[in-house]
């Protein structure tokens, strides 16, 4: 029962999805789910297939093999149905440079065959902090300004799935923070984001869950948690008396690589009580500071790790011609 939960809560599916030009494999057997409400950060090297791949999901290019659903429809089968309730923003957005942010999204919906109310546009470039530039040429904006303007163009039918391809490439951070406020806010209204990005500290940020792809595969999924709980790093002059005192302690510890343990606590006001223990318990405490495996070690050690799966598959076929 739980399992098919699971799947019904599923609203974008890649199903042993492969795309092939020629004798190159853009995206090979991929496989992953998004779930509906959350923000899935799509993530992974330049060439790793990410853009092929919302490609594929938003109708423009077609699997070579493999199924890609949305809400439980075939995209290939039925594509707008599909895609009925989908905004994007899938590549750097083009504007007229001589009419002004209203007048471009009025022209871009009148190109689609599409209408909607004065007050919908208004209220869309509110959204996005554009009403008070709403009547001001586009060739006026900078680039997180343009930006913005794509996003109320994605979200002018008010969908409930937002695809973004490297949306905040080129913003500066004033920019890229005020885009990712828009986006959190759109998360808690409802709307499902699936975001490739390849600016690591914002997707951390952002994302309630990731999705690490390579060479066109998915080498790994992360579920990130935003919550109270803290970990820190605690060094000490005598490692082995930290690691027994730890020991006696209700907290989770774990020993890392570089010296030192992680200590798993509760709540961040925890930290001083465990200070406190420990050097009651006469320990020489060197550091105590806050401890994260950032979303960078992650992407590298899934990267890393399946590129040393791919050499040593190619060793192992090397070695059976041989």
């Amino acid at each position: 029962m739980e399992a098919m939960d699971v799947m019904d809560d599923a609203v974008i599916q890649f199903d042993h999805v492969t795309k092939q030009y020629g004798k190159v494999k853009a995206v090979d057997d991929l496989s992953f789910e998004v779930r509906r409400g959350e923000i899935c950060g799509f993530l992974g090297p330049n060439g790793a297939g990410k853009t092929t791949s919302l490609r594929m999901l938003l109708g423009l290019v077609r699997p070579t093999t493999g199924r890609i659903r949305i809400h439980g429809i075939d995209v290939n089968e039925d594509t707008s149905s599909a895609l009925a309730g989908v905004g994007a923003i899938i590549e750097e957005s083009h504007f007229y440079p001589y009419l002004t942010g209203e007048q471009n999204l009025r022209q871009v919906l009148r190109l689609r065959g599409l209408s909607t109310s004065t007050e919908v546009i208004g209220a869309r470039l509110a959204e996005v902090g554009l009403r008070e530039v709403a009547n001001r040429r586009v060739k006026g904006y900078s680039l997180g300004m343009r930006q913005r303007l794509a996003l109320a163009l994605a979200m002018l039918q008010e969908p409930d799935i937002l695809v973004l391809d490297e949306p905040m490439n080129g913003l500066d951070p004033a920019a890229m923070r005020e885009f990712r406020l828009h986006l959190q806010r759109l998360q808690q209204s409802g709307v499902t984001i699936l975001l490739s990005s390849h600016i690591l500290s914002e997707v951390e940020q952002l994302a309630t869950r990731m999705v690490f792809i390579n060479h066109g595969r998915a080498v790994g999924m992360e579920e990130t948690h935003h919550d109270r709980s803290v970990e820190v790093l605690v060094r000490a002059r005598d490692e082995a008396a930290l690691m027994t005192h730890l020991a006696n302690l209700e907290h989770a510890a774990r020993r890392i690589s570089d010296g030192g343990a992680v200590v798993a606590l509760a709540h961040p006001n925890d930290v001083s009580g465990l200070i406190r223990t420990l050097v009651e318990a006469q320990v020489d405490l060197l550091e105590v500071r806050p401890y994260r495996e950032n979303l960078e070690a992650q992407y590298l050690a899934r990267i890393n790790n399946e590129s040393q799966d791919t050499n040593i598959a190619m060793e192992g076929t090397a070695h059976v011609g041989s």
